[in-house]
Order: structure tokens, then sequence, then C-alpha cells
């Protein structure tokens, strides 16, 4: 890419010293904390505040984090409670507070990861040693689980296309792929199964997956990247889609896709929130997120499709599919 005449110029005039401080404010200005609201717009439809006698709860933990429930078996879903703050992240290594993730994780049978960077997995070794949980994941994945003292018969690394049972859900497995930031494939690498802690860039990205859940008759796929190629879900359809909406912007041309193969009734969006500051200050949308233009995608390729947006703690229920 060729740096413009001004840039250039801007670049040979500043000291090195000068640069990181400009760095260093930048850093602060887009990690910054800007106190949000749901609209109204966005809120979910009062039929997802009622709760039916079979079906799933869905829980918001933040980031991409979900607790799905059917009453007997809990996963959790990218649970990442523990948000270092942004001079934290820059200035040494990182690492879950077990306080926080048994404040906002008491229980579960299984932690499912969609890949390992920190704001996926940093939490859940620590969680499932606590709770017993399985991991499910990447081959990283399980070797953070590992590193944290987590059992490896309680760890599973899985591939594209299999089928898993957990309690009274049935979890299907379909590769996926990561945003491109700046760069394919981000911050990508191993981690080894060794105790030890983690600079945020060495939570490293190897495989990311997609999951479809089942239980209770109700079907939910859990697509937390905003990335989408024909064919993903493997011809499996879910009534209700978690989607991310953050790093690649939507597409008229992803979105359609995604709506064709999954065929939801609901759509959740996901990654919208501000995960460089801790859960206690409330909800702030993640800079660049425009949650109007990707509504606005999503109705336009299915006008009959149900959205709602859901704060950290708050849940709501999805019955059983309809036949």
């Amino acid at each position: 890419m060729a740096l413009s005449r001004r840039t250039k110029v801007l670049l040979l005039v500043t000291s090195p010293a000068q640069l990181l401080s400009l760095l260093l404010v930048a850093w602060f200005l887009y990690t910054a904390h800007r106190p949000w609201e749901i609209p109204a717009a966005h809120r979910p439809p009062a039929s997802w505040q009622q709760k039916p006698e079979r079906g799933l709860a869905v829980r918001s933990l933040g980031v991409s984090g979900f607790e799905i429930s059917d009453g007997v078996t809990t996963l959790l879903l990218d649970p990442t409670p523990t948000r270092p703050p942004p001079w934290a992240l820059i200035s040494g290594t990182i690492d879950a507070d077990p306080a926080l993730g048994e404040k906002w994780c008491p229980k579960a049978d299984a932690v499912l990861v969609n890949h390992a960077h920190f704001d996926h997995v940093l939490d859940a070794g620590d969680i499932a040693k606590r709770t017993g949980a399985l991991v499910v994941g990447s081959q990283n994945t399980v070797n953070f689980a590992l590193s944290k003292g987590v059992a490896p018969e309680r760890t599973r690394v899985v591939r594209d296309g299999e089928r898993l049972t957990v309690g009274t859900f049935t979890i299907d497995v379909k590769a996926s792929r990561h945003t491109d930031l700046l760069v394919s494939q981000p911050m990508s690498g191993v981690i080894v199964p060794a105790p030890r802690t983690l600079w945020f860039w060495q939570y490293a990205l190897d495989d990311t997956f997609a999951y479809r859940l089942e239980a209770g008759g109700t079907t939910l796929w859990f697509h937390p990247t905003s990335t989408f190629a024909d064919g993903e879900l493997g011809g499996l359809t879910a009534k209700n889609l978690i989607v991310g909406v953050s790093g690649e912007k939507q597409t008229a041309a992803k979105v359609k896709g995604l709506v064709r193969e999954a065929q939801p009734a609901r759509v959740m969006p996901t990654h919208f929130d501000n995960f460089f500051q801790p859960l206690d200050l409330g909800l702030a949308l993640l800079p660049g997120t425009d949650l109007d233009a990707v509504k606005a995608l999503f109705l336009a390729e299915a006008p009959g499709l149900e959205w709602g947006v859901t704060a950290p703690d708050e849940t709501v229920y999805f019955p059983p599919d309809a036949p």
C-alpha cells in the first residue's frame, strides 16, 4: 500500500517517542468507555421475554458469550467475564479473574469456544476446572484449558463436521473463519499446554468454529464471526441465529447466504460491545459497529425475521421450533 506524501513527511518529522505517544493516545481513545443503551428499535420482541414450558434460555455474558440452558444441561459459549482494561492489555500478561468467572458463570456442563483469542477463551479454563465442564474447541483452546489445570478427559478437540452429545444437547461443529484484521488469520500461532500467563497476542488463533445446538426441540446456530462462505453450515438449519457483527462488515451477499442456509426465524447480533472495558461499567458499543445497518441487511433479506439485541446478564427464551 503506497503512503501519501503527507504521511511520509509526518513519519520523517516524527520521532519514535512522538510516534509512540500518538499510538498510545489513539489506543486509549479507541478503547474508551462510551455508555450506550439499546435503542427501542433493537430491543427483543416481547415474546422473547415469555418463558415457555420447553425450549432454551439464552443469557448474554457480553462480548460473544452466552449461557444456554434447556433447564437440564447448561452450555457456555465463549464465556469471558474477565475483560482486562486497555493499559493491562499492553503492559503485561493477562489472566482470568476467578471471582468474576464464578459470579457470571456459576455452573456449566460444557464450554464451547469459537477460537482461542483472549476475548473468547480467557475464562474458559478456570470456569471448566471449577465446574468440571467439558471444554470443546480447537487444539489451541484445549491446550489453553490444559495449561489451566483442566483434566485431559474433560477436553475435546473438534473438527469440521463432527457431532457430539453433551447431556440433553446435540452439537454440530462447522469450520468458520476469523475476520481479517489488517491480515488474514490475525495473531495466529500455537498455545502450548504448559502453565504460564500470556500476553494478549499470545492467545493465538488456529481453527475457528461455529456450533449448531439442539435441545428441548429448539435449534440454534452460534456463529459469532461476521464472515460467511457458501456451504459453511453444511445444510444444517436452525430457527435461532446468534451472529457476529464486528471485525469485517456484514454485507448483503454474506447475509443473503447465511439466511438462506440457516433459515432462522430469530436473529441475535453479538460481539458488538466494547470488550476493552470491565463489565461493571455497563454497556458500550465497540467502535465502528453499526447495528442499524446490519439489522437492515437481515430484514431486507427476510422481512419476517425477529431481531433482538440483549445486554449482559439479560435472558431471553426461544421456544421449540414450529413444525
